[in-house]
């Protein structure tokens, strides 16, 4: 998988890194626990979309997405409001329907995040 540090919302990062000028200890522990919590996020948000209770969804779907868009990894983000907002509204179905295209945005977002935190620790 190629690794496109491009797809981050880089300007949000920057703003996270800069919290600390000159000490990037937050934004390491962010990422490294965006790293192990959206995997296991993911296979709960699979979990729940399989039980069908649709309040389950929402939850988990909400808590992966606002994880996402806190460090920039916007289309998963997206995707993920995109499963909140169907599971919502009760269409479990196109939710479900979605779960391979976020659990690639995810990997992605992944692989660009250590890229860019490649980047800024060299």
């Amino acid at each position: 998988m190629p690794t496109d540090p491009t797809m981050l919302d880089i300007e949000r990062l920057d703003e996270l890194r800069d919290l600390d000028p000159g000490n990037t200890i937050y934004l390491d522990r962010a990422i490294a626990n965006f790293e192990s919590n959206s995997v296991t996020l993911f296979a709960e948000l699979e979990a729940v979309v399989a039980t069908g209770v649709t309040d389950d969804v929402v939850r988990v779907a909400h808590r992966l997405a606002g994880a996402a868009l806190n460090l920039g990894v916007a289309d998963a983000g997206a995707l993920l409001r995109d499963v909140e907002a169907r599971a919502g509204s009760g269409d479990l179905d196109v939710a479900s329907a979605l779960l391979p295209q976020v659990s690639a945005a995810l990997e992605r977002g992944r692989v660009a995040l250590a890229a860019y935190q490649a980047a800024y620790q060299a």
